[in-house]
């Protein structure tokens, strides 16, 4: 996705293993607890799992956002970012370069797919591919295997191709953004050798004057998952549709979007045993709580998982509640604080409210009033309003318990001004919040809590010296 008009991707599966390769350097976190890399924000990630490594292939954001590329074992301790595919010269297709995926090539090495743009060619954008004997590169761009979406699907809109091994059709496939007149599709693509690609019916369709960005195909259980980036204003969550069978039908899941509008790009990869669902917090401009949200932001990662017949749901991932090992004080029916935000933590807490009133933790930042997390047990629906504003707040719809009763997780990482909100292991709430480092944050219930129990959780000191150790 090129800032508003490129999605983000990765994740790759594919039938042979090849080791991943690491780069020995490291970046500094200072504190942090998402990736610290690139101070000023990255575009859409790009996730790639191997071995027990996560190497997460993004849009740098700067320029005409290049492919760069970090990795990690445990979402705490990250390689020194790299550049992986260049932009292209002027008048080239990939003047700009957009979303893909990586994927282990059966011959050796590793193909990475991704989203050409020029904004004066015909077409405007194209599938492109660059190979590598490593993840670590270099990278080298094959022209010859570039291709354009016409005469099936449409020229301007064609980006975030994801490419994987799909087992019950015995193919390559590639799941792409794009469009057939007024109607936004989850184009297909078929390939027996990840060469020659033939263009299929859509997976998707649907009446829209923007698209769906950034699809992600999996399968868990007994069902098949399309995870997918909503480009309208209206519906711009991180959404899934599901189905039975790879190729459909697809239909929404239950309460659909899985983070609210802060939240975007995100696409899935992992093992067998754990999958996890990367995506950007977005920045606001001029980095001012006050202001809208703009595209790139920071990296965030939730645990991913299938919750019931065609049910995804996201929580909170165990390697970052790892990094809390320290408890600073305990949440009761007596002690509704959780204190000040000046240092990472992550809150937990067991709370029960009559049903249908409004509880959440509020953020009392001196002038200026109040921010609040609010959850609404009446509509089903949580939201972080700055300062009690509304308009453009990130919201996320939650299933309602009958007996009132809600398992929080709140992550709070000051140094990169933002915080995620996970509900009952179900749906998670990201919000960005600069001043977040200033904030005295208490948890309330407009008519108080029947019952409540929880923790605060510090990082444990660092001893001088230590420090961690590349994946």
């Amino acid at each position: 996705m090129l800032a508003s008009m490129l999605g983000a991707a990765l994740l790759a599966v594919a039938p042979a293993a090849v080791q991943a390769q690491t780069p020995a350097a490291q970046t500094a976190q200072d504190g942090a607890v998402y990736f610290a890399g690139e101070p000023e924000g990255i575009g859409d990630p790009n996730p790639y799992y191997e071995n027990g490594v996560y190497s997460i292939f993004y849009l740098k954001n700067e320029g005409r956002h290049p492919w760069w590329m970090s990795q990690t074992s445990d979402l705490s301790t990250w390689s020194k970012p790299i550049e992986a595919v260049k932009v292209g010269e002027q008048g080239s297709p990939d003047v700009w370069t957009g979303s893909g995926s990586v994927i282990a090539d059966p011959a050796g090495g590793y193909r990475l797919f991704y989203t050409g743009h020029d904004p004066n060619g015909a077409p405007m954008e194209v599938t492109m591919v660059a190979r590598a004997a490593s993840l670590a590169g270099p990278w080298a761009k094959d022209p010859k295997a570039t291709f354009a979406g016409k005469p099936t699907y449409d020229q301007r809109d064609f980006r975030d191709p994801f490419v994987f091994w799909n087992p019950q059709a015995k193919a390559y496939w590639m799941v792409l953004a794009s469009r057939q007149k007024f109607d936004a599709v989850i184009a297909l693509y078929t390939s027996p050798d990840l060469v020659k690609w033939t263009a299929a019916a859509p997976l998707y369709s649907e009446r829209s004057p923007l698209n769906l960005e950034v699809p992600d195909l999996f399968s868990e259980g007994d069902d098949w998952f399309i995870v997918f980036s909503d480009q309208r204003e209206e519906y711009r969550l991180v959404r899934y549709l599901t189905a039975p069978k790879s190729d459909g039908k697809y239909e929404y899941g239950r309460l659909n979007g899985l983070d609210g509008r802060a939240f975007y790009a995100g696409r899935t990869a992992g093992s067998g045993r754990e999958r996890l669902l990367f995506g950007w917090v977005a920045h606001k401009e001029l980095h001012k709580d006050s202001r809208d949200l703009v595209w790139g932001g920071d990296l965030v990662a939730h645990a991913i998982r299938r919750a019931g017949p065609g049910v995804l749901a996201v929580s909170l991932p165990d390697a970052v509640a790892g990094q809390f090992s320290t408890e600073r004080a305990k949440i009761s029916l007596t002690q509704t604080l959780i204190g000040p935000a000046d240092q990472a933590l992550l809150a937990k807490a067991d709370i029960t409210v009559k049903p249908g009133d409004r509880f959440g933790v509020s953020f009392d930042a001196g002038k200026g009033g109040k921010s609040v997390l609010e959850l609404d047990t009446a509509k089903g629906e949580a939201a972080f309003l700055y300062r009690g504003q509304g308009a453009n707040a990130p919201r996320v719809a939650f299933p309602r318990t009958a007996d009132g009763r809600y398992v929080v997780d709140l992550v709070i990482d000051p140094k990169r001004g933002l915080g995620v909100l996970y509900i009952n292991r179900f749906r998670a709430l990201s919000f960005r919040y600069y001043g977040v480092d200033k904030s005295d944050l208490a948890l309330f219930a407009d008519g108080g809590f029947s019952q409540l129990a929880g923790s605060v959780m510090v990082r444990a000191a660092r001893k001088q010296g230590s420090g961690g150790s590349p994946p």
